[in-house]
C-alpha cells in the first residue's frame, strides 16, 4: 500500500478500473490443488513455476526456524515493494521503542490485522521514516533485507528481499520482546483489510492457522506499470516463516495476481504444510550382516516422520519400527553379498544413497586335513572353505576346538576337541552364520587299537602310531621295563 503523501487510492482505482476490477472485488479462486510434492526441493521448484508461466515474477523464500536452514526458489534474491509488509517493522520498532501501550498498541493493532494504511503513515515517521529498514538491518544483522524507499516518506515502495524477509522475522520470533506480540497480531488477520481489501490470498488460502502480513500495491517504481503483491509470515505452528512476493503488469492488480499467489503457496504447502526434510541417516547399530538377514538393527538420524519403507539395496526391511523422528528400529532383510546402499522413505522424501551396509555370506567348509584323528583329541585340522570372516568359534560336532587360528578368508587351523570313536561335522561359525554340515566337512574320530581312547590322549600330526596314554592325575608313573632278562 502507497504511503499517503503520494497518489495512492485514485490512482489505484483508476487503474482498476481501466482493468475492469474494483479492489473490494479481490476473492480466491479455487482451482484443483497440485499433485502432492515428494520434497522440499520438488515443493519449491513447482510454486517458483508457476509464476513465470502466467507472467508473474515470483521470489520464494522459506526459513526453518528450527533447523536454521534458509530455503529460496525463483526470485529470492530479487527486491520487491514491500507494500504493507514494512508494517511489521514499524510495530517492531514500536515495541522496542517501548511505545507499545494504551492507544498506541491498539492502533497498532489494527494496523497489522487490517492493514491500516492511515495508522501505519501516522507512525513512520516516529519510528525513523525511510530510515527505518535500515535501523532493522543493523538491529537484527540481516544485511540482503532490502533498501530504502527512492522518494521521502513513500514506506510502500520500501523494497525488499524474500530472502531478507523471512531472515528478519525468524530473528523477530525468537526476539521475546517484540516475538509475541507481533506473531500474535499476524495470527489474528482481518479477512477483509480496513479498505475492505481481501487479504487471505495467498498463505491463509493455502494452509490453516498461519500469522500473515499482506501486502498489496503499484509501488514498486513511480510509473505505475507493475503491481507488488505479498503473502508472508508464519506457517505449521509458527515453525516456518514464509516470504512469497510477487509482481506483475498492472492490468493484474485484485485478484489475477492474488490468485496466482494462493497457486503459489499451494504448490509450496501441498496439504497445507511445508513438506518435512529429506530423512538423513547418520548412524547404524550395525553396518554389515548376514545374507540371511533378520538382525535386528537400530537407526539414528533425522526427520523420520511418516516413515513409508526401508531399503537394503532393492529389498524391504520387515517390522520397522518408529521409535522417535530420530531413530528408528527395523530387521534386516535377505539379500545377495555385497555392498549396499541403505534409505529410508517418508512421505516427504528420501535419504540420499551415503549410507552403506555390507551383506556377507555365512561361512562353508569345503575340506578338511587330515579328516580323521584320535579320539583323545588333540589333531591339528587345516579347513578350507568360503568367507572365514569374523570368526567366532569352530566347532567338531557338538564340541568346541580347543583352539583356532585365521590364517585367511578361506583357511583356519583348529585344534580338535576329544569326542567319541564316529564321524562328526566341522562347523564354522561366524558374525554372519554358521557353516552347513556337507560330505567335505565330516572329521573321523578313531579308537586307539585294543581298545576304546583314553581322555587325553594325541596322536602327533602325520603319524598313524596309537597315542601313548598320558599319566592320570595324582598318580606316580609306572617304572619303564627292563630290558634285562631275570634268570628263572
Amino acid at each position: 500500500m502507497r504511503a499517503q503523501s503520494f497518489p495512492s487510492r485514485s490512482r489505484v482505482a483508476l487503474t482498476l478500473a481501466l482493468a475492469g476490477l474494483a479492489a473490494g472485488s479481490l476473492v480466491a479462486v479455487s482451482t484443483a490443488p497440485p499433485a502432492r510434492a515428494e520434497d522440499r526441493a520438488a515443493a519449491l521448484r513447482s510454486a517458483a513455476a508457476y509464476g513465470p508461466k502466467n507472467s508473474y515474477k515470483i521470489g520464494i523464500a522459506v526459513y526453518d526456524i528450527k533447523r536454521h536452514k534458509v530455503y529460496g526458489s525463483g526470485s529470492y534474491r530479487s527486491t520487491f515493494a514491500s507494500e504493507s509488509v514494512v508494517k511489521a517493522m514499524i510495530a517492531t520498532r514500536l515495541i522496542l521503542q517501548g511505545r507499545m501501550h494504551g492507544s498506541t498498541a491498539r492502533r497498532a493493532y489494527k494496523m497489522i490485522t487490517q492493514s491500516d494504511d492511515g495508522i501505519a503513515s501516522a507512525f513512520y515517521g516516529s519510528v525513523g521514516g525511510d530510515r527505518l529498514i535500515n535501523w532493522v538491518k543493523r538491529h537484527y544483522h540481516v544485511p540482503d533485507l532490502g533498501s530504502p524507499p527512492h522518494r521521502a516518506g513513500w514506506w510502500g515502495n520500501t523494497h525488499i528481499t524474500p530472502i531478507g524477509l523471512v531472515k528478519f522475522y525468524a530473528r523477530v520470533k525468537r526476539d521475546r520482546k517484540v516475538g509475541p506480540w507481533l506473531l500474535n497480531a499476524m495470527h489474528h488477520a482481518h479477512k477483509y483489510g480496513s479498505d475492505g481489501t481481501y487479504q487471505f490470498f495467498g498463505l491463509p488460502s493455502a494452509t490453516r492457522h498461519a500469522a500473515v502480513k499482506q501486502g498489496w500495491g503499484i509501488d514498486y517504481d513511480d510509473w505505475g506499470r507493475s503491481a507488488d503483491f505479498n503473502t508472508t509470515g508464519f506457517v505449521n505452528g509458527d515453525r516456518y516463516a514464509v516470504a512469497i512476493l510477487a509482481r506483475g503488469p498492472a492490468r493484474t492488480y485484485g485478484r489475477a495476481i492474488g490468485n496466482a499467489l494462493t497457486q503459489t503457496a499451494r504448490r509450496l504447502l501441498p496439504g497445507g504444510r511445508f513438506p518435512d526434510a529429506n530423512p538423513v541417516i547418520h548412524a547404524m547399530s550395525h553396518r554389515s550382516g548376514t545374507t540371511l538377514g533378520g538382525q535386528r538393527i537400530n537407526v539414528r538420524g533425522t526427520d523420520f516422520t511418516g516413515v513409508r519403507a526401508f531399503y537394503f539395496g532393492s529389498a524391504r526391511a520387515t517390522d520397522v519400527r518408529v521409535i522417535s523422528a530420530g531413530e528408528l528400529v527395523l530387521t534386516a532383510p535377505a539379500h545377495a553379498a555385497g555392498e549396499v546402499s541403505v534409505r529410508v522413505l517418508t512421505t516427504h522424501g528420501i535419504s540420499s544413497s551415503a549410507s552403506k551396509y555390507r551383506y556377507v555370506r555365512p561361512p562353508t567348509v569345503t575340506a578338511l586335513a587330515p579328516t580323521s584323528g584320535p579320539a583323545a583329541g588333540g589333531t591339528s585340522v587345516t579347513l578350507s572353505g568360503t568367507d572365514f570372516t569374523n570368526v567366532g568359534s569352530v566347532w567338531f560336532g557338538a564340541k568346541r576346538a580347543t583352539s583356532f587360528r585365521v590364517l585367511s578368508s578361506t583357511r583356519v587351523v583348529a585344534v580338535a576337541p576329544a569326542g567319541v570313536p564316529g564321524s562328526v561335522s566341522v562347523s564354522v561359525h561366524t558374525w554372519y552364520g554358521n557353516s552347513p554340515s556337507a560330505p567335505g566337512n565330516q572329521f573321523a574320530y578313531t579308537a586307539p587299537a585294543g581298545g576304546s581312547a583314553a581322555p587325553g590322549t594325541s596322536t602327533p600330526p602325520g603319524t598313524s602310531s596309537p597315542p601313548t596314554p598320558a599319566r592320570a592325575p595324582d598318580q606316580p608313573a609306572r617304572p619303564a621295563p627292563s630290558s634285562a632278562v631275570t634268570p628263572g
